[in-house]
């Protein structure tokens, strides 16, 4: 990944999004959370996703009852606002 936006995230990492490592030509854009190994660098095995399969991955989540009643409650008061 190339990020092109980099936030702290409190569960010790970053969420980042950028342009996705499997795509060579900057068409393809990812989320990813870096997370720190146990030589405090970024591990390797740090999930990169597009985007279309991070919100089938919420959505299975929440048809499953995963999603506590205050994840739902913040997804939505999210994305009710744009």
């Amino acid at each position: 990944m190339v990020p092109t936006y980099v936030e702290t995230h409190p569960e010790k990492g970053e969420l980042r999004i950028g342009w996705a490592s499997w795509d060579q030509g900057y068409k393809s854009r990812s989320v990813k959370w870096a997370y720190p190994d146990g030589s405090g660098k970024i591990s390797r095995g740090a999930p990169e996703l597009p985007f279309n399969i991070l919100v089938d991955m919420v959505l299975l989540a929440h048809r499953q009852g995963e999603l506590s009643i205050d994840q739902v409650r913040l997804l939505k008061e999210e994305l009710s606002c744009r």
